[in-house]
């Protein structure tokens, strides 16, 4: 937890979030939550959510989000709105919290968009 904290603390440091914002993302996720002994999902807390995005122009995002940060990715959509139009985040939205109601069993793609514009958009976990 401490990477994903620090990383919170660069982002309010850059401006991208306010101290309010990243206090409350901590909470969501738990950061500030005692130590909990290992379970059989414990396992699965090591699995990763990926972002891939690529645009006609060549343009790529890359992003590895450890499952247990896999809320705050959601919150980054709205800044994407204007450099990805062809794109129905809200449906994007609404496909990440059905996979995060079931992120245990999941593996694999949970979203993956092609829109008109060329622009390809992937969620997978791995």
């Amino acid at each position: 937890m401490r990477e994903e904290l620090l990383k919170l603390f660069r982002l309010v440091r850059d401006g991208k979030l306010s101290p309010e914002e990243a206090l409350e993302i901590a909470e969501t996720v738990g950061i500030f939550s005692q130590p909990q002994q290992p379970t059989k999902e414990g396992a699965s807390a090591k699995k990763m959510l990926y972002v891939q995005i690529r645009d006609p122009k060549g343009e790529k995002v890359d992003v590895k989000i450890p499952l247990s940060m896999a809320q705050l990715l959601k919150l980054t959509l709205p800044a994407l709105k204007e450099r990805l139009p062809g794109v129905d985040l809200e449906m994007v939205s609404k496909q990440i919290d059905q996979a995060l109601g079931s992120l245990q069993e999941l593996e694999g793609d949970i979203v993956n968009i092609s829109s008109e514009d060329g622009t390809i958009v992937r969620l997978f976990i791995g």
